[in-house]
């Protein structure tokens, strides 16, 4: 089982994907992808690679490969693999930071790419804004920002043709809303 969960920054995935893990540990074999923007940021030793301002579409366009990695790395010693992010969230930041990248070329490419990607999910799960997002140096409190990345996502499942799962509330029923979607 291949689940990812998927949303804007600051939604409590990376909160999520450790009560689920720590959930299921005890019956299944679980291994979580981490967050790349972090794992990208802690490789270049700055926490603020990626913030507007920082970033560049090539540093963006990063993103795209480590996601591949994170997930590729933990698939085959697994039961349920749980991705922090999935390649839609990332391409809808690449859209709200670099407009123009959606009339290249590359654009195309890196969409189609994208697309076949989300397709080695079982199951998406959304995860929508209900909590302040905090500054920590790496993620923005912009809650302009935050939202407009988060429709983006909306926009491009839709055009994916994918519904994802939703969950809400408290992080412990969000919890059982995903491990039901696991399924145990």
């Amino acid at each position: 089982m291949k689940l990812a969960l998927s949303g804007a920054h600051g939604t409590g995935k990376t909160t999520l994907v450790e009560s689920v893990k720590k959930t299921l540990a005890a019956t299944h074999k679980i291994e979580t992808c981490r967050e790349v923007p972090r794992v990208i940021g802690d490789i270049a030793d700055d926490r603020e690679f990626f913030r507007r301002g920082h970033n560049t579409l090539l540093r963006q366009c990063t993103i795209f490969l480590y996601q591949v990695i994170e997930d590729h790395m933990v698939e085959s010693s697994a039961e349920v693999v749980i991705s922090d992010r999935t390649m839609v969230d990332h391409l809808a930041y690449t859209e709200v930071l670099f407009p123009e990248f959606k009339e290249t070329t590359e654009y195309k490419v890196v969409s189609r790419a994208v697309g076949v990607w989300l397709q080695t999910y079982d199951q998406v799960v959304k995860v929508p804004i209900e909590f302040t997002v905090e500054d920590d140096g790496t993620r923005e409190a912009d809650l302009a920002f935050q939202r407009s990345v988060d429709e983006k996502i909306d926009e491009l499942y839709l055009g994916f043709g994918v519904k994802p799962s939703s969950v809400t509330g408290s992080v412990s029923e969000r919890t059982d809303q995903v491990v039901g979607l696991i399924g145990t």
